[in-house]
Formats: C-alpha cells, structure tokens, sequence
C-alpha cells in the first residue's frame, strides 16, 4: 500500500514538475514576443502560443485585445496630429496675406500729417502686427517642421563665430534688460554639422528665451568636444520644476511666458530643428541661487526627452529653480559628407 502511494507522490511531482517548466517556459517566450512586438507597435502582430496550454490562453487573448486597443489609439492620434499640423498650417497660411496688405497699408500712411497722438497711435498699431507677424511665422514654421516639409542643407558651420555674431546682435536687447552676459567661446572655429539658418534660429531662439527669463546674469559657452555643446546657463525667478519639465512643450508657456506675450513655440522648435540636424536639446535646473558661471550647481531635474528625473513627482510641492541651464550638443562638422535631410 505505501509502494502504491509513493508511486501516486512521485508521478504527481513529476507532473506538477513538467506543467510548471512548461509553463515557466511558456511565461519566457511570451515575455520575449511581447517586448518584440512593443518596440515594433507599428505592425499588425499579436500573441501566439507555442504550445497548447489553456491557462495561457485567456491571457493571451485579453493581451491581443489590449494590443489591439492600443494600435487603434495610435492610429487615431496620429490622425488627429495630422489634421491638427494641416489646419495649423492652413490658419497660418490665411492669415500671413491679409496681414501683409494691412503692413503694407500701414507703411503708406503719411506719419506727417497725422498729430503726435495719432503718431502714437499709429506706432502701437504697427508694433502690434509686427508681432502678430511673429507669432504667424512661428506657427507655420513649427507645423512645416513637424510635417518633415522643412528642408535642410547640412554644411560645415562654424559653431564658435555664429554665436559670438548672434550675442552681439542681442547686445542691446540685454543692457536694456539689465543682464549681465559672460562668454565663454573659443577663438579658434568650432565646426558642427547644421543648417546655417537652422542653427541661426536655434541660438536666437536660446538668447530671446534668456532676455525674456533671466534675473540678471546669462553665460554662453561653446565646448570643443566630439561632439561640440552650446549651453545657455542663466539665473532665474519664478521658474519651477515643472516649467522645466514642460520647457520643449509645444504651446506650453507658463504664467510668466504668457504676461509676456509668448507662444511657447520657440524651444520646441530649437529641440526639433536641433534633433533634425542630428544633435540633442536639453534642460537642467539648479536650486541654488548666485554665481552661473561654474559647474557645480545642484541637479534636482534633468529633462531629456520630455522626462523628468530626480525629485519631480507630482505630488511634491512645485521646487523653484534657480539656476536654468540649457544645453544643446551638435554632430561634430569636421568628418562629414553633407546632404540635404
């Protein structure tokens, strides 16, 4: 009798034993298909079993249907992205030519005739729809961008020179702003791959971002490296993590951007246009207050690819930045056979 019931034990384990390798196998393979298959959402590929287990199945089935939700959602918001950029561009479009013939207007109107208020007038009229122009531009430039319209010659430039020349240009801008601007730039060139007027935009999209936000102080440096880095570092006030996060956020502003009249598109065409030329735009923020000029600021957020790290959980009270620092790092230009992308 205990013969009997020893054998009964044994060929139980040896079953049990069998069905759990198998089914750990199983576990392992479907593990694997399902990492496949989530890099390459794209495809129309689903879960199979290896072998015949009816404890799986279930499972594999409510896996499909949850793929196949997923891919519908993908479709549809790359539908609604779609239309959005073509109506984006369409808007933008339209109004560029009434606006133009209103500009034009403006410019025949005999300032002599008209008394010093109408004057003023007159000059507020015109700031205004050079800023409506602006903002015009901005939008169909980022909605030509994002729909891969938007040709670029990539050439050898001169990292270094563009940057002094673009500083220069703003000089004025900063001394009316009160900020202090320390340069770090290398006498000698400093070659990356770009599009010169791609790279133009960039590093005058970086510089207005730091008249409009910096308290008072802004360095810009340019580092030789393999791949050479243009890092905006200035301080900053009423800027909190989440800013940070959300800074190459298309249309994302903030309250102070949008006292000032901004649209949130300037960043999040740098990030792209850097990214198209084969570079990287990234944020950091520090908390302590005083000197930017050095290395050794505290990093409670570093922001790349729209992720936070660090202490940015949404249930944390907002964190004040301090210290904004933007870095952008370029394909080296001194290798490079150059195209069109």
């Amino acid at each position: 009798m205990f013969g009997i019931v020893l054998a009964i034990a044994v060929y139980a384990a040896f079953y049990c034993g069998i069905r759990y390798t198998r089914l750990k196998r199983s576990i392992r393979e479907i593990n694997k298909d399902l990492a496949d298959i989530t890099r390459q959402i794209e495809e129309n590929r689903i879960l199979k079993l290896h072998a015949s287990q009816r404890e799986m199945e279930e499972l594999l089935v409510t896996l499909n249907q949850t793929l196949e939700q997923i891919r519908a959602e993908r479709i549809s918001c790359e539908k609604r992205e779609r239309e959005f950029q073509r109506q984006l561009e369409d808007i933008s479009h339209d109004l560029r030519t009434p606006l133009t013939a209103i500009q034009g207007y403006l410019k025949l109107i005999d300032r002599e005739s008209l008394d010093s208020e109408e004057q003023e007038y007159l000059e507020v009229v015109r700031r205004r729809s050079a800023h409506l122009q602006h903002l015009i531009n901005q939008f169909y430039e980022f909605s030509t961008l994002v729909s891969g319209n938007l040709k670029m010659e990539l050439q050898q430039v001169d990292l270094a020179r563009m940057c002094r020349e673009q500083v220069l240009g703003y000089y004025q801008q900063f001394e009316d702003a009160g900020i202090e601007v320390q340069i770090h730039i290398p006498e000698k060139p400093v070659f990356i791959q770009a599009d010169e007027n791609a790279l133009s935009r960039i590093i005058g999209n970086l510089l207005q971002n730091a008249v409009r936000y910096a308290k008072d102080q802004l360095t810009v440096e340019v580092r030789e490296a393999e791949s050479p880095v243009l890092i905006c570092r200035n301080d900053a006030e009423n800027l909190t993590g989440e800013d940070v996060r959300r800074m190459f956020d298309r249309f994302y502003t903030g309250d102070r951007a949008r006292n000032q009249g901004g649209t949130g598109l300037g960043l999040a065409i740098s990030r792209r246009l850097a990214e198209q030329m084969g570079g990287s735009m990234t944020a950091e923020c520090g908390k302590e207050d005083g000197d930017i000029s050095g290395e050794d600021q505290t990093r409670y957020g570093g922001i790349e690819d729209g992720i936070m790290s660090g202490n940015g959980a949404d249930n944390n009270p907002p964190m004040q930045c301090m210290r904004l620092t933007i870095k952008t790092v370029f394909q080296s230009g001194e290798l490079y056979n150059f195209k069109k992308v």
